[in-house]
């Protein structure tokens, strides 16, 4: 089977400072006849000092690498502009237009001590699922490691956070696409995100949500260093999971739990399965039972959350609260690991399958 999303896609030019991980940095650099050290230093002040220019870095760089810098030999920002979209609960949406002329959205999360970045891996998504909004672009393309990063750079900084210290940051890959359609990006990122001189986030704050792509989800555990592992569940048969969600027409449920039972887990690690539980689809006493049987094949953790509605899913609505409750403890009272996450953001359409961009923004 061939999907649209494995179809080459046009090369990025120019790569911008934040498509850089440090060790091609530091080699470009040395290309030029710089050590290795400017390298350390730029890629700092890149992203944990938050530069808007590299003028700021006078004095710090030698004169030859900032002359070269400036002229346009590495960009610094793939994002054109930002809109930002406030929400009553205190939760910010944003939209990030880029150069390239796209558009996607991110969504910004305080909670306390820690604050959770919701971030977009791709423009638009290959897999219809049809509680989505995404799904409804259908698949436009990658988007490059600086446009992934640069979402989570803009967030801190219009929050006032700084980067690589204070309180507790998790970036989570739950945003517009599939995020391990675009694995090779992804995984740049989460490099990016978690080196020390980048932005020095734990290596167990960062997470990526899929669908359920066996392949990938098998590439990934293979992997020495990875970000933490989400699967959307949605319903517990195949027939409602393949009308929910088309990606199991291709990797049934049995061969997805096979899979995550085979995933090579870290100490006290678990996997989390995301369940979007909606009205009439997929909230019955015997769906609670089949996820509870489901989430004790692995060490998990069951996020039940409840729809968000929109236009682009009509008849599709979250479970009246006594339903939720009763499907919550059923969980509970057969022995998983379970919680309720309700979504932010409803009232800016920056819940969970509320993202969306139809329009592509202008150069």
């Amino acid at each position: 089977m061939t999907f649209a999303w494995e179809q080459p896609t046009a090369a990025v030019a120019p790569r911008y400072a934040v498509d850089y991980r440090f060790e091609e940095m530091a080699a470009l650099f040395q290309s030029w006849g710089f050590k290795r050290g400017n390298a350390e230093r730029a890629f700092s002040a890149v992203y944990r000092g938050g530069i808007n220019d590299y003028r700021e870095l006078e004095g710090i760089l030698p004169r030859g690498l900032l002359d070269r810098l400036t002229a346009g030999a590495m960009p610094l920002d793939p994002v054109a502009r930002v809109e930002v979209s406030p929400s009553e609960d205190g939760s910010t949406k944003f939209v990030f237009h880029f150069h390239r002329g796209d558009a996607v959205e991110g969504v910004f999360m305080p909670f306390g001590k820690r604050t959770t970045l919701c971030i977009s891996s791709q423009v638009g998504c290959a897999m219809g699922c049809t509680f989505c909004a995404t799904g409804v672009m259908g698949f436009r393309r990658h988007l490059s490691a600086g446009e992934m990063v640069s979402q989570v750079l803009h967030m801190l900084k219009a929050s006032g956070g700084t980067t690589g210290r204070g309180d507790r940051v998790n970036v989570v890959f739950m945003g517009m696409g599939e995020p391990l359609h675009n694995l090779d990006g992804v995984l740049a990122v989460y490099d990016i995100l978690t080196h020390r001189h980048g932005l020095v986030l734990s290596e167990r704050d960062v997470a990526v949500s899929t669908s359920g792509l066996v392949s990938r989800i098998q590439k990934l555990g293979g992997m020495e260093r990875r970000p933490q592992l989400m699967v959307s569940i949605a319903a517990t048969t195949d027939e409602a999971r393949s009308a929910l969600m088309p990606v199991n027409r291709a990797w049934p449920l049995e061969d997805l739990l096979k899979c995550l039972e085979a995933f090579p887990l870290r100490k006290r690690e678990r996997i989390m399965l995301s369940y979007v539980i909606i009205a009439g689809k997929n909230d019955s006493d015997e769906d609670a039972e089949r996820l509870a049987a489901m989430a004790a094949r692995f060490p998990s953790l069951v996020n039940l959350i409840p729809m968000n509605a929109h236009d682009d899913a009509p008849g599709m609505i979250e479970p009246a609260e006594e339903r939720l409750q009763r499907f919550y403890r059923t969980l509970l009272d057969k022995g998983a690991f379970a919680t309720i996450r309700r979504s932010r953001g409803r009232d800016v359409a920056g819940a969970c399958g509320q993202l969306v961009k139809l329009q592509v923004a202008s150069q």
